[in-house]
Protein backbone atom coordinates (compact mmCIF):
# COMPACT_ATOMS: atom_id res chain seq x y z
CA UNK A 1 0.00 0.00 0.00
CA UNK A 2 2.59 2.39 1.07
CA UNK A 3 5.04 1.63 -2.36
CA UNK A 4 1.98 2.23 -4.42
CA UNK A 5 1.22 5.48 -2.82
CA UNK A 6 4.85 6.61 -3.29
CA UNK A 7 4.74 5.79 -7.20
CA UNK A 8 1.32 7.72 -7.38
CA UNK A 9 3.22 11.10 -5.60
CA UNK A 10 6.46 10.80 -7.76
CA UNK A 11 4.41 10.58 -10.89
CA UNK A 12 2.28 13.45 -10.02
CA UNK A 13 5.28 15.38 -9.51
CA UNK A 14 6.81 14.47 -12.77
CA UNK A 15 3.69 15.35 -14.74
CA UNK A 16 3.95 18.34 -12.67
CA UNK A 17 7.30 19.40 -13.51
CA UNK A 18 6.41 18.57 -17.79
CA UNK A 19 3.16 20.55 -17.40
CA UNK A 20 4.34 23.59 -15.78
CA UNK A 21 8.28 23.97 -16.49
CA UNK A 22 10.52 26.42 -14.32
CA UNK A 23 10.60 29.72 -15.81
CA UNK A 24 14.67 29.99 -16.55
CA UNK A 25 16.11 34.23 -15.33
CA UNK A 26 17.36 36.75 -17.65
CA UNK A 27 21.20 35.05 -17.00
CA UNK A 28 20.35 32.10 -17.64
CA UNK A 29 18.81 33.00 -21.03
CA UNK A 30 22.18 34.83 -22.34
CA UNK A 31 24.89 31.97 -21.15
CA UNK A 32 22.20 29.37 -23.31
CA UNK A 33 22.45 31.84 -26.04
CA UNK A 34 26.05 32.33 -25.73
CA UNK A 35 26.39 28.64 -25.86
CA UNK A 36 24.50 27.95 -28.53
CA UNK A 37 26.99 30.78 -30.67
CA UNK A 38 30.00 29.08 -29.81
CA UNK A 39 28.74 26.28 -30.60
CA UNK A 40 28.05 27.04 -34.17
CA UNK A 41 31.20 29.50 -34.45
CA UNK A 42 33.04 25.80 -33.35
CA UNK A 43 30.78 23.84 -35.92
CA UNK A 44 32.09 26.77 -38.61
CA UNK A 45 35.68 26.42 -37.30
CA UNK A 46 35.71 22.65 -37.17
CA UNK A 47 34.38 22.42 -41.08
CA UNK A 48 37.00 25.37 -42.30
CA UNK A 49 39.39 23.60 -40.35
CA UNK A 50 40.50 26.93 -38.34
CA UNK A 51 38.77 25.97 -34.94
CA UNK A 52 40.29 27.44 -32.01
CA UNK A 53 39.05 28.26 -28.51
CA UNK A 54 41.16 30.97 -27.82
CA UNK A 55 39.69 34.45 -28.08
CA UNK A 56 42.98 36.05 -28.35
CA UNK A 57 44.20 34.00 -31.54
CA UNK A 58 40.30 34.41 -32.71
CA UNK A 59 40.58 38.20 -32.79
CA UNK A 60 44.31 38.12 -34.31
CA UNK A 61 42.95 35.93 -37.04
CA UNK A 62 39.83 38.07 -37.85
CA UNK A 63 42.57 41.35 -37.79
CA UNK A 64 44.76 39.24 -40.20
CA UNK A 65 41.73 38.58 -42.14
CA UNK A 66 40.84 42.16 -42.42
CA UNK A 67 43.96 43.72 -43.32
CA UNK A 68 44.44 41.45 -46.09
CA UNK A 69 41.40 42.49 -47.69
CA UNK A 70 42.31 46.02 -47.00
CA UNK A 71 45.92 45.50 -48.43
CA UNK A 72 44.05 43.64 -51.84
CA UNK A 73 41.54 46.86 -52.16
CA UNK A 74 44.93 49.12 -51.50
CA UNK A 75 46.97 46.86 -54.15
CA UNK A 76 43.82 46.99 -56.63
CA UNK A 77 43.71 51.09 -56.14
CA UNK A 78 47.75 51.62 -56.78
CA UNK A 79 47.53 49.65 -60.03
CA UNK A 80 44.39 51.08 -61.60
CA UNK A 81 46.01 54.33 -60.43
CA UNK A 82 49.89 53.59 -62.20
CA UNK A 83 47.85 52.22 -65.11
CA UNK A 84 46.20 55.44 -65.53
CA UNK A 85 48.78 57.38 -65.33
CA UNK A 86 50.75 55.14 -67.89
CA UNK A 87 48.08 55.64 -70.29
CA UNK A 88 47.46 59.33 -70.11
CA UNK A 89 51.42 60.14 -70.38
CA UNK A 90 51.16 57.72 -73.27
CA UNK A 91 48.60 60.02 -75.07
CA UNK A 92 50.06 62.84 -74.26
CA UNK A 93 53.40 61.96 -75.95
CA UNK A 94 51.05 61.15 -78.51
CA UNK A 95 49.66 63.81 -78.91
CA UNK A 96 52.72 65.56 -78.78
CA UNK A 97 54.09 64.12 -81.47
CA UNK A 98 51.04 64.18 -83.83
CA UNK A 99 49.74 67.89 -83.07
CA UNK A 100 52.44 69.77 -81.32
CA UNK A 101 56.08 68.68 -82.60
CA UNK A 102 56.95 65.48 -84.48
CA UNK A 103 60.61 63.96 -84.26
CA UNK A 104 62.36 63.62 -87.00
CA UNK A 105 62.36 60.19 -88.46
CA UNK A 106 66.06 59.56 -88.60
CA UNK A 107 65.83 59.34 -84.54
CA UNK A 108 64.71 56.17 -82.26
CA UNK A 109 61.78 55.67 -79.40
CA UNK A 110 64.20 56.65 -76.76
CA UNK A 111 65.20 60.06 -78.67
CA UNK A 112 61.09 61.03 -79.01
CA UNK A 113 60.85 60.25 -75.24
CA UNK A 114 63.51 62.60 -74.76
CA UNK A 115 62.57 65.60 -77.09
CA UNK A 116 58.95 65.46 -75.77
CA UNK A 117 60.49 65.82 -72.14
CA UNK A 118 62.15 69.16 -73.08
CA UNK A 119 59.09 70.42 -75.43
CA UNK A 120 57.53 69.69 -71.87
CA UNK A 121 60.20 71.96 -70.67
CA UNK A 122 60.21 74.38 -72.38
CA UNK A 123 56.68 75.24 -73.19
CA UNK A 124 54.47 73.92 -70.59
CA UNK A 125 56.73 73.87 -67.70
CA UNK A 126 59.75 75.79 -68.55
CA UNK A 127 62.93 75.06 -66.85
CA UNK A 128 65.67 75.49 -69.60
CA UNK A 129 68.78 73.88 -68.21
CA UNK A 130 66.56 70.30 -67.58
CA UNK A 131 65.21 71.02 -71.44
CA UNK A 132 68.73 71.62 -72.20
CA UNK A 133 70.14 68.25 -70.50
CA UNK A 134 67.32 66.44 -72.28
CA UNK A 135 68.61 67.90 -75.81
CA UNK A 136 71.97 66.71 -75.34
CA UNK A 137 71.16 63.51 -74.77
CA UNK A 138 69.42 63.23 -78.31
CA UNK A 139 72.33 65.18 -80.12
CA UNK A 140 74.81 62.14 -78.43
CA UNK A 141 72.39 59.44 -79.30
CA UNK A 142 71.82 61.25 -83.01
CA UNK A 143 75.67 60.93 -83.27
CA UNK A 144 76.77 58.14 -81.52
CA UNK A 145 73.81 55.51 -81.62
CA UNK A 146 72.46 56.70 -84.82
CA UNK A 147 75.46 57.48 -86.43
CA UNK A 148 74.41 60.52 -88.53
CA UNK A 149 76.23 63.10 -90.25
CA UNK A 150 77.05 66.31 -88.76
CA UNK A 151 75.92 68.10 -90.99
CA UNK A 152 72.97 66.71 -91.60
CA UNK A 153 69.98 68.74 -91.01
CA UNK A 154 68.83 67.14 -87.84
CA UNK A 155 72.14 67.33 -86.24
CA UNK A 156 72.03 70.93 -87.16
CA UNK A 157 68.35 71.55 -85.93
CA UNK A 158 69.48 70.10 -83.19
CA UNK A 159 72.31 72.21 -82.03
CA UNK A 160 70.02 75.34 -82.65
CA UNK A 161 67.87 74.23 -80.14
CA UNK A 162 70.42 73.16 -77.79
CA UNK A 163 72.07 76.82 -77.97
CA UNK A 164 68.27 78.24 -77.91
CA UNK A 165 67.90 76.28 -74.42
CA UNK A 166 71.03 77.12 -72.96
CA UNK A 167 70.97 80.71 -73.84
CA UNK A 168 67.50 80.58 -72.06
CA UNK A 169 69.13 78.73 -69.02
CA UNK A 170 71.49 81.74 -68.81
CA UNK A 171 74.45 79.47 -69.87
CA UNK A 172 76.05 82.19 -72.63
CA UNK A 173 78.76 80.82 -73.58
CA UNK A 174 77.81 77.13 -73.93
CA UNK A 175 75.04 79.01 -76.11
CA UNK A 176 77.92 80.47 -78.38
CA UNK A 177 79.89 77.45 -78.49
CA UNK A 178 76.97 75.56 -80.28
CA UNK A 179 75.49 78.58 -82.43
CA UNK A 180 78.89 78.71 -83.41
CA UNK A 181 79.27 75.14 -84.56
CA UNK A 182 75.90 75.20 -85.88
CA UNK A 183 76.96 78.16 -88.42
CA UNK A 184 80.30 76.81 -89.52
CA UNK A 185 78.18 73.07 -90.10
CA UNK A 186 76.12 75.12 -92.28
CA UNK A 187 78.54 76.82 -93.88
CA UNK A 188 80.17 73.96 -94.88
CA UNK A 189 76.62 72.58 -96.23
CA UNK A 190 76.28 75.45 -98.55
CA UNK A 191 80.04 74.62 -99.45
CA UNK A 192 79.00 70.64 -100.44
CA UNK A 193 76.42 71.75 -102.84
CA UNK A 194 78.95 74.49 -104.50
CA UNK A 195 77.47 77.38 -102.91
CA UNK A 196 74.02 76.75 -103.71
CA UNK A 197 72.07 80.04 -102.48
CA UNK A 198 68.38 78.45 -100.89
CA UNK A 199 66.08 81.20 -99.17
CA UNK A 200 65.68 78.57 -96.29
CA UNK A 201 69.49 78.25 -95.39
CA UNK A 202 70.18 81.60 -95.94
CA UNK A 203 67.62 82.60 -93.33
CA UNK A 204 68.82 80.29 -90.84
CA UNK A 205 72.36 81.38 -91.38
CA UNK A 206 71.50 84.94 -91.01
CA UNK A 207 69.41 84.27 -87.71
CA UNK A 208 72.20 82.27 -86.28
CA UNK A 209 74.40 84.97 -86.77
CA UNK A 210 72.10 87.23 -85.31
CA UNK A 211 71.80 85.22 -82.06
CA UNK A 212 75.43 85.11 -81.90
CA UNK A 213 75.97 88.87 -82.61
CA UNK A 214 73.10 89.11 -79.74
CA UNK A 215 75.11 87.14 -77.21
CA UNK A 216 78.24 88.58 -78.10
CA UNK A 217 76.89 92.07 -77.26
CA UNK A 218 75.69 90.54 -73.43
CA UNK A 219 79.24 89.10 -72.85
CA UNK A 220 80.52 92.55 -73.77
CA UNK A 221 82.87 91.10 -76.51
CA UNK A 222 81.63 94.16 -78.97
CA UNK A 223 84.17 93.39 -81.90
CA UNK A 224 82.88 90.12 -82.77
CA UNK A 225 78.97 91.23 -81.96
CA UNK A 226 79.64 93.78 -84.43
CA UNK A 227 81.28 91.05 -86.99
CA UNK A 228 78.56 88.71 -87.01
CA UNK A 229 75.39 91.43 -86.94
CA UNK A 230 77.18 93.37 -89.78
CA UNK A 231 77.49 89.90 -91.34
CA UNK A 232 73.73 89.45 -91.23
CA UNK A 233 72.72 93.03 -92.59
CA UNK A 234 74.72 91.54 -95.38
CA UNK A 235 72.92 88.79 -96.15
CA UNK A 236 69.38 89.56 -95.67
CA UNK A 237 70.50 92.95 -97.93
CA UNK A 238 71.34 90.43 -101.11
CA UNK A 239 69.05 87.68 -100.43
CA UNK A 240 66.06 87.27 -102.63
CA UNK A 241 62.83 87.34 -100.72
CA UNK A 242 59.27 85.65 -100.94
CA UNK A 243 56.15 87.16 -100.19
CA UNK A 244 55.49 84.64 -98.16
CA UNK A 245 58.73 85.49 -96.03
CA UNK A 246 58.78 89.15 -96.67
CA UNK A 247 57.87 89.50 -92.82
CA UNK A 248 60.05 87.39 -91.23
CA UNK A 249 63.12 89.15 -93.34
CA UNK A 250 61.77 92.56 -92.65
CA UNK A 251 61.46 91.78 -88.93
CA UNK A 252 65.38 90.51 -88.97
CA UNK A 253 66.16 93.60 -90.98
CA UNK A 254 64.95 95.95 -87.95
CA UNK A 255 65.84 94.00 -85.14
CA UNK A 256 69.18 93.18 -86.49
CA UNK A 257 69.61 97.18 -87.19
CA UNK A 258 68.37 97.65 -83.63
CA UNK A 259 70.99 95.04 -82.09
CA UNK A 260 73.97 96.84 -84.04
CA UNK A 261 72.89 100.22 -83.00
CA UNK A 262 72.97 98.75 -79.23
CA UNK A 263 76.59 97.72 -79.72
CA UNK A 264 77.83 101.14 -80.74
CA UNK A 265 75.50 102.89 -78.08
CA UNK A 266 77.35 100.46 -75.37
CA UNK A 267 80.58 101.29 -75.62
CA UNK A 268 79.30 105.29 -75.99
CA UNK A 269 79.42 106.05 -79.85
CA UNK A 270 76.01 107.56 -80.38
CA UNK A 271 77.24 109.68 -83.04
CA UNK A 272 76.77 106.30 -84.78
CA UNK A 273 74.01 104.71 -83.02
CA UNK A 274 71.80 107.37 -83.65
CA UNK A 275 71.59 107.20 -87.39
CA UNK A 276 71.24 102.95 -87.39
CA UNK A 277 67.81 103.51 -84.22
CA UNK A 278 66.58 105.62 -86.80
CA UNK A 279 67.10 104.10 -90.04
CA UNK A 280 65.62 100.93 -88.34
CA UNK A 281 62.76 102.61 -86.97
CA UNK A 282 61.86 103.56 -90.42
CA UNK A 283 62.24 100.22 -91.72
CA UNK A 284 59.03 99.27 -89.51
CA UNK A 285 56.90 98.38 -92.41
CA UNK A 286 53.32 100.57 -92.80
CA UNK A 287 51.19 98.06 -93.19
CA UNK A 288 52.09 96.55 -90.04
CA UNK A 289 52.00 99.00 -87.62
CA UNK A 290 48.53 97.57 -86.17
CA UNK A 291 49.98 94.32 -85.47
CA UNK A 292 51.14 94.14 -81.67
CA UNK A 293 54.52 92.94 -81.92
CA UNK A 294 55.33 95.65 -84.17
CA UNK A 295 53.87 98.11 -82.02
CA UNK A 296 56.43 96.72 -79.06
CA UNK A 297 59.49 96.63 -81.95
CA UNK A 298 58.72 100.44 -82.31
CA UNK A 299 58.20 101.44 -78.61
CA UNK A 300 61.93 99.88 -78.37
CA UNK A 301 63.22 101.56 -81.08
CA UNK A 302 62.11 104.94 -79.28
CA UNK A 303 63.23 103.96 -76.17
CA UNK A 304 66.89 103.55 -77.90
CA UNK A 305 66.60 106.77 -78.97
CA UNK A 306 66.00 108.67 -76.37
CA UNK A 307 69.05 106.86 -73.97
CA UNK A 308 70.61 107.76 -77.19
CA UNK A 309 69.41 111.75 -77.00
CA UNK A 310 70.23 111.52 -73.05
CA UNK A 311 74.04 110.20 -74.02
CA UNK A 312 74.37 112.97 -76.57
CA UNK A 313 72.92 115.22 -74.06
CA UNK A 314 69.91 116.36 -75.18
CA UNK A 315 67.42 115.95 -72.63
CA UNK A 316 64.35 117.54 -74.89
CA UNK A 317 64.97 115.39 -77.63
CA UNK A 318 65.04 112.35 -74.83
CA UNK A 319 62.14 113.77 -72.99
CA UNK A 320 60.05 113.64 -75.94
CA UNK A 321 61.36 110.38 -77.94
CA UNK A 322 60.63 108.41 -73.80
CA UNK A 323 57.17 110.26 -73.90
CA UNK A 324 56.91 108.50 -77.77
CA UNK A 325 57.77 105.42 -76.26
CA UNK A 326 55.98 105.10 -73.63
CA UNK A 327 52.46 105.70 -75.82
CA UNK A 328 53.59 103.25 -78.18
CA UNK A 329 53.66 100.61 -74.58
CA UNK A 330 50.51 101.67 -73.74
CA UNK A 331 49.07 101.40 -77.02
CA UNK A 332 50.43 97.46 -77.37
CA UNK A 333 49.66 96.68 -73.65
CA UNK A 334 46.26 98.06 -71.83
CA UNK A 335 46.09 98.19 -68.09
CA UNK A 336 42.06 98.69 -68.59
CA UNK A 337 41.52 96.06 -70.65
CA UNK A 338 43.49 93.03 -69.94
CA UNK A 339 42.04 90.13 -71.90
CA UNK A 340 42.47 92.13 -75.22
CA UNK A 341 45.82 91.74 -74.75
CA UNK A 342 48.13 88.88 -76.84
CA UNK A 343 50.31 87.84 -73.92
CA UNK A 344 52.84 86.20 -76.44
CA UNK A 345 53.67 89.83 -78.51
CA UNK A 346 52.92 92.08 -75.76
CA UNK A 347 55.67 90.67 -73.43
CA UNK A 348 57.94 93.25 -74.96
CA UNK A 349 56.00 96.25 -74.06
CA UNK A 350 55.41 95.07 -70.75
CA UNK A 351 59.32 94.91 -70.18
CA UNK A 352 59.52 98.37 -72.37
CA UNK A 353 57.05 99.95 -70.48
CA UNK A 354 58.65 99.67 -67.19
CA UNK A 355 62.27 100.82 -68.56
CA UNK A 356 60.50 103.88 -70.23
CA UNK A 357 58.24 104.74 -67.39
CA UNK A 358 61.73 104.69 -65.07
CA UNK A 359 63.38 106.91 -67.45
CA UNK A 360 60.83 109.12 -67.70
CA UNK A 361 61.36 109.43 -63.93
CA UNK A 362 64.80 110.11 -63.90
CA UNK A 363 64.44 112.33 -66.27
CA UNK A 364 61.85 114.39 -64.75
CA UNK A 365 64.00 114.40 -61.41
CA UNK A 366 66.74 115.65 -62.73
CA UNK A 367 64.84 118.62 -63.57
CA UNK A 368 63.11 118.55 -60.22
CA UNK A 369 59.70 117.48 -61.00
CA UNK A 370 59.09 115.29 -58.33
CA UNK A 371 55.95 114.64 -58.32
CA UNK A 372 55.67 113.84 -61.92
CA UNK A 373 58.69 111.57 -61.50
CA UNK A 374 56.82 109.85 -59.08
CA UNK A 375 54.04 109.12 -61.00
CA UNK A 376 55.85 107.55 -63.54
CA UNK A 377 57.82 105.53 -60.72
CA UNK A 378 54.82 104.33 -60.22
CA UNK A 379 53.62 103.17 -63.82
CA UNK A 380 56.89 101.48 -63.92
CA UNK A 381 56.21 99.27 -60.71
CA UNK A 382 53.41 98.60 -62.42
CA UNK A 383 54.59 97.04 -65.64
CA UNK A 384 56.76 95.17 -63.42
CA UNK A 385 54.10 93.88 -61.52
CA UNK A 386 52.34 92.71 -64.42
CA UNK A 387 55.37 90.84 -65.55
CA UNK A 388 56.32 89.30 -62.38
CA UNK A 389 59.52 91.29 -61.82
CA UNK A 390 60.38 91.73 -57.90
CA UNK A 391 63.73 92.69 -58.28
CA UNK A 392 62.72 95.41 -60.96
CA UNK A 393 59.66 96.27 -58.74
CA UNK A 394 61.94 96.86 -55.75
CA UNK A 395 63.91 99.15 -57.68
CA UNK A 396 61.17 101.34 -59.42
CA UNK A 397 59.53 101.70 -55.52
CA UNK A 398 63.04 102.73 -54.10
CA UNK A 399 63.11 105.29 -57.05
CA UNK A 400 59.30 106.41 -55.84
CA UNK A 401 60.42 106.67 -52.14
CA UNK A 402 63.56 108.41 -52.92
CA UNK A 403 61.44 111.05 -55.15
CA UNK A 404 58.21 112.13 -52.32
CA UNK A 405 61.40 112.09 -50.07
CA UNK A 406 63.00 114.88 -51.97
CA UNK A 407 59.69 116.36 -52.54
CA UNK A 408 58.69 116.68 -48.92
CA UNK A 409 62.12 118.02 -48.15
CA UNK A 410 62.18 120.30 -51.28
CA UNK A 411 61.31 124.27 -50.30
CA UNK A 412 59.34 126.10 -52.41
CA UNK A 413 60.33 127.81 -54.94
CA UNK A 414 60.86 129.28 -58.11
CA UNK A 415 62.92 127.61 -61.46
CA UNK A 416 64.84 130.69 -61.16
CA UNK A 417 66.20 130.36 -58.06
CA UNK A 418 66.60 126.69 -58.53
CA UNK A 419 69.16 127.92 -61.27
CA UNK A 420 70.72 130.56 -59.18
CA UNK A 421 71.24 128.59 -56.38
CA UNK A 422 73.48 125.87 -58.72
CA UNK A 423 76.01 128.55 -59.97
CA UNK A 424 78.93 128.67 -58.51
CA UNK A 425 79.37 131.86 -56.67
CA UNK A 426 83.03 133.63 -57.33
CA UNK A 427 84.90 135.30 -54.85
CA UNK A 428 87.00 138.80 -55.97
CA UNK A 429 90.67 137.76 -56.63
CA UNK A 430 92.31 139.60 -53.94
CA UNK A 431 95.50 140.88 -55.07
CA UNK A 432 99.20 138.94 -54.79
CA UNK A 433 101.61 141.08 -52.54
CA UNK A 434 104.20 139.24 -54.36
CA UNK A 435 102.79 139.72 -58.21
CA UNK A 436 104.90 142.07 -60.61
CA UNK A 437 102.10 145.05 -60.42
CA UNK A 438 102.54 145.10 -56.57
CA UNK A 439 106.40 145.31 -56.67
CA UNK A 440 106.06 147.61 -59.70
CA UNK A 441 103.90 150.02 -57.23
CA UNK A 442 106.47 149.82 -54.33
CA UNK A 443 109.60 151.08 -57.50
Amino acid sequence: MNSLRSQFVSTTRQLVRCTIPKRPTILAQTRTLRTNINTLYRIERKETGQYSSNPYTESMRHIKSQAKFVAKITGCTVVALAASAALVWQAYHLYIEWYLESTPTELGYQARNLLHGAYVREKVSPDYEVAAVYVREVLRLALEVEKLEETSPCVIALRLRLANDEAHAGNLLDAIAEYNRAWHLLLEQKKAEDGKVTEAREMLLAQTAKHMGDLYLRVADYAYAEEFLAWTLHVVGKTEKSQETKEIWDHLKVTTTCSLGSVYAVQGNFGLALPLFLQALKAIPESEKENTKWICLKAILQNQLAETMFGLGKLDDAMGWAQASFESCSTGYSFENPSENNEKDSKDCKECGAVVSNNLGSLLELKGQFDQAAIYYKQAMAYASALEDNEGYKQYSENELRVEKKESEAPVTTVKAVIEAKEPVTEPVQENKSSWSSWLKRK
